[in-house]
Formats: structure tokens, sequence, C-alpha cells
């Protein structure tokens, strides 16, 4: 073999032995990088998990805060809730007035006047039939235990065994002279102050809500314009709008379609608790129009009370057994059939939910968180149909439609 031959196929050889060396290091590069790449992934989604576990603990830390500060002021925040619900109610009334040309501080004045002869003319007619119930309690009671248990001869046996006790310890011990304990009792400057300072309580409740109602009838309109105006796109201010006018109208018609129906309740439940022979049946019948805003509970309550009203009043146990049939009967139609006919599926919620509310705002607010508990969770699912991120809560809320077809 010449030397041009030699030296050509040596060139060729090394040739040949670098574009291997490329190709290997080439697979090694990519084995490297392949191995890489799952650390690299496994620890984006462990800083992902743990990003996404501090914000859900951030979350409930501040849902925790905001209860325990609007449990804390309830005495402020539970009437300013009542003032906004009261306001997105009476704000088409407030529309009307405007179309009729009517100032909207006039047609605030008139809208909080005829609420005001409302509320105290009903705390006029109710007060003295609830205080002779109240101030009765104790004796009804008693006539109750009689009446159901048959306390009578298990008190005559009590007394008997009492006195063979008296007698064998006066017996034994008649030389023995016992101390009498002595309690001096001062008296109260003020006897009436737990009474004076929950009156006051309400009062001031009272003044915060009817004033803050005014205000917002007045000038809440001028002020949700303004803090519109100051969305930055016509998209977020077209939503806002929407938003804003689904929560007056879903809210009006929601609780005056309730009030109605209650009212309505409470004079049919009124009628026959007085053909039934009841007593004070305007105070039964207004019992059972406040207690129907409140689902399951206020049903059972008013059932029970009205038993043992019937329990004393009748000494037929079969026929008193009869008033709170019709009682339970009469709230059990509109809960389970008119309510849901007439509301549809828009606002059809789920019980569960419904109860839980009622657990949470009863304990947050007491008896006036029981009635808000309601109305605020229909705030909820109306707000939560305006936000994608929110759908969820929506379609917990909702429930299907159990109107019969």
């Amino acid at each position: 073999m010449s030397f041009r031959a030699q030296l050509t196929s040596f060139r060729d050889w090394e040739r040949q032995n670098a574009e291997l060396k490329t190709s290997r290091s080439q697979s090694d590069a990519v084995v490297c990088n392949s191995s890489d790449r799952p650390a690299e992934t496994n620890g984006h989604r462990k800083s992902k998990i743990r990003s996404n576990a501090a914000e859900a603990c951030l979350i409930a830390l501040t849902c925790l805060a905001a209860f325990a500060a609007i449990a804390y002021a309830k005495a402020v925040t539970m009437p300013l809730t009542m003032a906004v619900l009261l306001y997105l109610v009476l704000r088409p009334v407030m529309k009307s007035f405007a179309k009729w040309h009517v100032p909207a501080v006039a047609g605030a004045t008139i809208c909080l006047v005829v609420m005001s002869a409302i509320v105290f003319g009903a705390i006029f007619f109710l007060t003295q039939p609830t205080r002779q119930w109240v101030n009765d309690a104790p004796g009804y009671m008693y006539q109750l235990k009689l009446k159901l248990s048959g306390l009578e001869e298990q008190l005559e046996n009590v007394e008997e065994v009492s006195d063979k006790i008296s007698d064998v310890t006066n017996g034994n011990d008649a030389d023995e002279i016992k101390p009498m304990p002595v309690e001096i009792k001062q008296p109260r400057l003020l006897p009436g102050l737990n009474l004076l300072s929950s009156t006051g309580g309400f009062a001031a409740g009272l003044v915060i809500t009817f004033g803050t109602l005014f205000f917002l009838l007045a000038y809440g309109d001028e002020m949700i314009e303004n803090l519109i105006a100051g969305f930055r796109t016509g998209e977020s201010r077209k939503r806002a709008h929407m938003l804003i006018f689904d929560l007056q109208h879903g809210m009006s018609s929601y609780l005056l379609t309730i009030t109605v129906i209650n009212a309505l309740l409470g004079v049919a439940t009124g009628g026959a608790m007085w053909l039934l022979g009841m007593p004070n049946p305007l105070l039964i019948g207004t019992m059972a129009f406040l207690f129907n805003y409140i689902p399951f509970l206020g049903a059972w309550v008013g059932t029970g009370i009205v038993f043992v009203v019937a329990v004393l009043q009748f000494d037929s146990f079969a026929y008193a057994l009869l008033v709170p049939v019709t009682y339970f009967t009469l709230t059990s139609l509109e809960g389970q059939f008119i309510t849901p006919c007439i509301l549809g599926r828009s606002m059809s919620m789920n019980p569960l939910l419904v109860f839980l509310f009622l657990a949470v705002w009863g304990w947050i607010w007491g008896i006036g968180g029981v009635f808000l508990a309601v109305p605020l969770l229909a705030v909820l699912k109306i707000v939560a149909d305006y936000f994608p991120s929110l759908e969820w809560i929506s379609r917990t809320i909702m429930m299907r439609d159990t109107c019969p077809s």
C-alpha cells in the first residue's frame, strides 16, 4: 500500500472516531438532562404544595379572625348587617320614589316612619300578653308537671317520708340545738339594672339600624355609583352594576315573598288556634309569623310552645294533642310545598348548609343571628354566581327544585 493510501485511511479513522465521541457526548447529555428533569419537577411540585398549604392556612386564619371580630363587636356589626339587608329590600321602593320625583331624603324618611310604626306598634300590642305569659310561666310549668307525670301523688309520698324522717331526727337529737344559717342580703341600688341594660342594648341596636338605613337609603346609591366609577374597565363596571342589581332584586323578592308567606301563615295559625279555643290566638299567630323566619328550628320550637299551652288549657289530653298537630301541619305545608313552589329553584338552598348557618350565626350573634342566617346565605349564593372561582360555593348552596310537578 502506498503512503498516500495509508494517509487517507488514517484520516478516515480519525473522522469516524471524532464522530463517535460526539455522538457519545450528546447521548450522555441527553441522559443527564433526562435524569435531572424529574428532580426539578418534584421540587417544583413540593414548593407548589407548600405555597398552597400556606395560602389555605392564611385564609382559614383570616376567616377565624374575621368571625372573632364580628362576634366581639356584635353590638355594632349585627345592626349594620340588618341595615344593609333592609337597604337591599327597600331599594326598589326608593327607585319608585325617584320616578315620582320624590327627593331621596324624603323617601328615606317615609320608609323609616313606616318601619318604625310597624316595629313599635308590634311592641306595643304584644308587650302586655308576652309579659303576662312570662310572669305566669312558673305556675304554668308546675301545672304541666302535675298533668303529665302525676306529680301530685309523688309529692304526697315525699311529704310523708320527710315527716317520718323529721320525727326520727327530732326524737334522737332533741337536746341538740343546731345553729340556723343567717344570710344578709344588701339592698340593690338598681334592682332593674339587668332589664335596663338589655332594654338599652335593644334600643341602641334600633338606633344604629335605623340611622344607618336612613343614610343608605338617602345617599347609598350615589356612594355605590362613585365606587363603581373608580373601576378601570367598562366590563368591570358593567359586572358590578349587574351584581348590585341582582343583589337588590334577589334579596327584595326573597324577603318580601317570605314576609308575605309568613304573614299568611300567621293569620292561618291564629285563626286555627281561635277555632280550637286556645288563649291569645293573636300572640300565637305572631309567634308563628316570626318563628317561620327560622327554618326547621322555628317550627319545632313553636310546636313545643303550643303543646305546653294546650296541655295547660284543656283537660282532655287527646284534644290538647290536636293543637300542636294542627300547628305543625300548617308550618310543614308551608315549608315543604308552598314556599319551594313560589320561590322556585333560584332560591332553593341546601338544608344542611341552612342548619349550619343557623348554628354558626346563632352562636356569633344570638337570636338576631338566627334570624339573619338565611338572608346571609342567600347573599353569599348571589355573590358566588358572579365569580368563577366561587362557582363551587354556588353549586353547594343550590338545591334541586322541590316543587312537585
